[in-house]
């Protein structure tokens, strides 16, 4: 029998809260897509109907950690999301890590080609710049209406009953089923993608974020809204990205990393605040 307090009840009910809100969204414009454009509006991203889909997780977190801890714990939880002091190098990693590794890719692709004279920057030092001045945090949806419920809520109780490398694999796998009805709406970007490419890119990524959770003191900011912003980010601003590296390294990490991906001291649910 557990007890309200309990991790794993907890996490039960955020993953049952978060996918009952979103999947059910979803399924209205799946199985009758018709009548949901009709009362709800089109489901496309900046519609009133895509942020609740997307925000059900954070909404999730916000109303159980305010049921299980009062405004105390909701306080709490939103002061994760300050850029509190944290190591250089890993705020850096949040923000800089994702697009510096396509640039890498692609420039060591051309370098190999003799076409290193061609290769055209622009994506990175225009392109991706527009995308994230122009609004994309707030018109994508998917960093702020998702994190708080992640990793804000179910990463440090995950690390509190297993350890840093099995909670990133369980939080990516869970965090990229969500998405499944996704796959079956042709006006999300989901629908063009292979899912089981897709889970194991999404499960890769998460492994990235858990590490920077760990290093960051369970910063949500940047273990959460700063890389997934960019992860969304990168493809919208022309830079091609080639999920199989991302799936080697997220691999590479896990085997030679160890189960606790090389941190020391795992962060709980209350970070540094």
């Amino acid at each position: 029998m557990t007890s309200p307090s309990d991790p794993l009840r907890q996490l039960l009910l955020f993953f049952g809260a978060s996918y009952a809100v979103t999947w059910a969204v979803l399924a209205a414009y799946i199985l009758a897509g018709g009548w949901a454009t009709d009362n709800l509006g089109p489901m496309r991203p900046g519609s009133p109907s895509f942020y609740l889909a997307v925000a059900a997780p954070s909404m999730a977190a916000l109303a159980l950690t305010l049921w299980q801890q009062g405004l105390a714990g909701v306080s709490g939880l939103l002061r994760r999301l300050l850029p509190f002091p944290v190591p250089p190098i890993w705020a850096a990693a949040a923000l800089l890590g994702y697009p510096m590794l396509w640039l890498i890719v692609v420039s060591s692709m051309k370098i190999l080609n003799g076409e290193l004279s061609v290769l055209d920057l622009s994506p990175w030092t225009v392109a991706l710049p527009a995308v994230l001045l122009g609004g994309h945090l707030l018109k994508d949806g998917g960093a702020l209406g998702e994190e708080l419920g992640w990793r804000g809520y179910a990463l440090p109780r995950l690390l509190e009953i297993s350890t840093p490398r099995t909670a990133s694999v369980v939080l990516g796998l869970a965090w990229a089923v969500w998405h499944l009805p996704a796959f079956f709406v042709g006006s999300l970007s989901q629908s063009t993608f292979s899912l089981g490419p897709y889970i194991l890119n999404v499960v890769a990524f998460s492994v990235f974020m858990t590490v920077i959770f760990i290093k960051t003191n369970g910063n949500v900011l940047w273990a959460g809204i700063v890389p997934h912003m960019m992860f969304n980010a990168v493809p919208r601003a022309g830079i091609e990205v080639f999920p199989a590296v991302t799936i080697v390294l997220g691999a590479l990490v896990l085997l030679f990393c160890g189960p606790s991906l090389g941190g020391g001291k795992r962060p709980t649910e209350g970070g540094s605040s």
